[in-house]
């Protein structure tokens, strides 16, 4: 599956190699609500690359589902799931969907609770710099990392002025090191600094994401550590939460994980 120049993105630093097609997926739930302000069918939408679309898990339902579940089964809630992440898509796309293209725009004004997860595919212009010897090493991906904190912020900007006055929850996940544990699948360019690259890329990336989302009344979750340890070192395949052979994604479990830290964030400002 991996490329050269791919690797880097892998689930952090792997992007997929074209653009799939968005996964869009309904999801009802039975138990009844908790209070009025739920009473009604909540709309769930998830905006992101391939670490929204399920990438990793086996069972293709992905954190994106594994949330929802928890949203209906646990809190008692009645959903409507759409999921427009896209395999490759970086954080200017998602810009550029957020302020021209008509579904996107029309899904994101009818959603009481908005999901991104996005950043990987970001990560090729770097790989691209990098294996060429244009840089050396974290060079090579700062530009993109700011380019891609530029994006994001905007992007939730974007989603905050499509909803309006109309109470939102905003909740995204972050990177983990995806590289400590992958040195044998990894190019060259890459496998003598993948620690240090990896937790450089997922810091920064992650340390950008909450900045936004706490700029918006939103929450982010703390990957990084959770899968990587407090230092962000720990191999997380070892772990049991990355997928190996589907390199470099969380697994069933990873992404279970995920959601779990999700549920923990709250429905603030619904509830």
């Amino acid at each position: 599956m991996l490329t050269t120049v791919a690797f880097a993105a892998l689930w952090i630093s792997v992007a997929s190699c074209g653009g799939g097609s968005s996964s869009n997926t309904s999801k009802g739930g039975s138990s009844p609500a908790n209070n009025g302000a739920t009473a009604s069918r909540l709309h769930v939408v998830a905006l992101g690359d391939s670490e929204t679309t399920g990438s990793g898990d086996s069972t293709g339902v992905g954190w994106v589902g594994r949330y929802a579940s928890l949203l209906q089964t646990k809190l008692g809630l009645k959903l409507s799931v759409s999921n427009l992440a896209q395999d490759g898509k970086t954080s200017g796309d998602l810009l550029s969907d957020l302020r021209n293209d008509a579904n996107t725009r029309a899904q994101v004004q009818g959603a009481e609770i908005v999901l991104f997860g996005i950043g990987g595919a970001d990560l090729n212009a770097g790989d691209d710099s990098f294996q060429a010897g244009k840089c050396r090493a974290e060079a090579c991906y700062a530009p993109v990392l700011k380019s891609f904190a530029r994006n994001f912020d905007a992007s939730v900007a974007a989603v905050r002025e499509l909803r309006g006055s109309q109470k939102t929850v905003l909740r995204s996940i972050t990177q983990p090191n995806v590289l400590t544990g992958a040195e044998d699948v990894s190019p060259p360019f890459l496998r003598r600094i993948s620690t240090r690259i990896g937790v450089y890329q997922a810091r920064n990336a992650n340390r950008a994401i909450c900045r936004s989302m706490t700029k918006y009344d939103g929450r982010c979750i703390d990957v990084l550590h959770a899968f990587n340890g407090p230092a962000g070192t720990a191999d997380a395949y070892k772990k049991g939460l990355l997928n190996h052979e589907d390199c470099c994604y969380p697994n069933a479990k990873g992404q279970q994980l995920m959601a779990d830290l999700l549920l923990k964030t709250g429905l603030a400002p619904i509830r």
